[in-house]
C-alpha cells in the first residue's frame, strides 16, 4: 500500500477543486471524489488531456450528493482500503442565479441554493462524527480539511480593496452569509474538546476568473498570499491558480508548507 497521502475532493467540477485534483492524481495521490454526475467529471478531465490510466489507477468515482450523509461516509472511506484520508478538499458552492429583491436592490446575486455551503459542512462533519462512533480507532489519523471561502467574510482587518467595499459586499451579501456560517461550523469544530477534524484550512481567493481547465493559469510566480490578521488584497485571480497552490501548499509531499495548516488564507494576483 502506497504510504503517499490521500485525498478526498468534494466540488470537484468546479474549477478551483477541479485544478486540485488534476494535480493530485497527476502527482500520483490517490484520490476519490463524490460528484452529482461521473460522467460530467470524465468530460472535464478528458478536455484537460489526462489520459484514462491515470484516471483508473489514482482516481475513485463515487456517484451522489454531498448533502447526503451516507454517501459522503461512503466516498471518505473509498480511497484508502477503508480508512480516513489525509486531506479533505471542499470546494462546494451553488450556482449563481440574479435576485431582485426590491427591500435589498442591490442584493444582485443569490445562488439556486442559498444555504448549501452551511448545508454541507453540517453534513461533513456529521459523516466524520458517525465514522468516528462506529470505528473509534479511526480517530488516531484525522483528517486535515481544506474548504474554499471567499474574501469579504473575514473576522480580521478587511481584505477586500477599498475601490469594491461597498458594491462587492452588497452585491455579494446573500452568498457571504453562506459561506459565513460554513466558517462558523468548520472553525468552531476545530474549537471542541474532540474535534472531527485534526485541523482546518480556509482558503479566501478574491474574485475568481477563469475556465475549469488546469492549464487556464497565470502561474503560481503571480500569486499572494496572507493569513486573517493580515490578509493579501486584490482584485482577481484564476481558479486554476488558487487550485494548484492548494495542491503545493498543502498536498504535495515535496513543496507543502505546515505553517499554513490552521490559517484563513487569502489569494489574489
Amino acid at each position: 500500500m502506497s504510504s503517499k497521502p490521500s485525498v478526498v475532493f468534494f466540488g470537484a467540477t468546479g474549477g478551483v477543486t477541479n485544478s486540485a485534483l488534476v494535480h493530485t492524481i497527476q502527482a500520483g495521490y490517490k484520490a476519490a471524489v463524490l460528484v452529482r454526475t461521473p460522467a460530467k467529471l470524465r468530460q472535464q478531465l478528458s478536455d484537460q488531456a489526462i489520459d484514462e490510466m491515470t484516471i483508473a489507477k489514482n482516481l475513485v468515482l463515487n456517484e451522489g450528493n454531498a448533502l447526503d450523509v451516507a454517501a459522503v461516509k461512503r466516498t471518505l472511506l473509498s480511497v484508502n482500503a477503508g480508512r480516513l484520508p489525509t486531506y479533505i478538499v471542499s470546494g462546494l458552492g451553488g450556482s449563481p442565479k440574479l435576485n431582485l429583491n426590491m427591500c435589498h436592490p442591490l442584493h444582485l446575486a443569490t445562488l439556486d441554493n442559498p444555504e448549501i455551503c452551511a448545508t454541507a459542512a453540517s453534513t461533513l462533519v456529521t459523516a466524520l462524527e458517525e465514522i468516528f462512533t462506529e470505528q473509534p480507532a479511526l480517530k488516531a489519523n484525522k483528517p486535515l480539511l481544506v474548504f474554499l471561502s471567499t474574501t469579504g467574510v473575514t473576522r480580521g482587518p478587511e481584505d477586500v480593496p477599498f475601490a469594491m467595499r461597498f458594491l462587492y459586499h452588497q452585491t455579494l451579501a446573500i452568498p457571504h452569509a453562506d459561506k459565513k456560517k460554513m466558517e462558523d461550523i468548520y472553525r468552531g469544530e476545530v474549537e471542541k474538546q474532540d474535534p472531527v477534524f485534526r485541523s482546518v484550512v480556509g482558503i479566501r481567493p478574491t474574485l475568481l476568473s477563469g475556465t475549469v481547465s488546469y492549464t487556464d493559469a497565470s502561474g503560481l510566480q503571480g500569486v499572494r498570499s496572507g493569513y486573517e490578521h493580515r490578509p493579501a488584497t486584490g482584485y482577481s485571480i484564476k481558479r486554476a491558480d488558487v487550485g494548484h497552490w492548494i495542491f503545493q501548499n498543502l498536498i504535495d509531499e515535496a513543496t507543502r508548507n505546515p505553517e499554513v495548516e490552521g490559517q484563513m488564507v487569502s489569494l489574489t494576483s
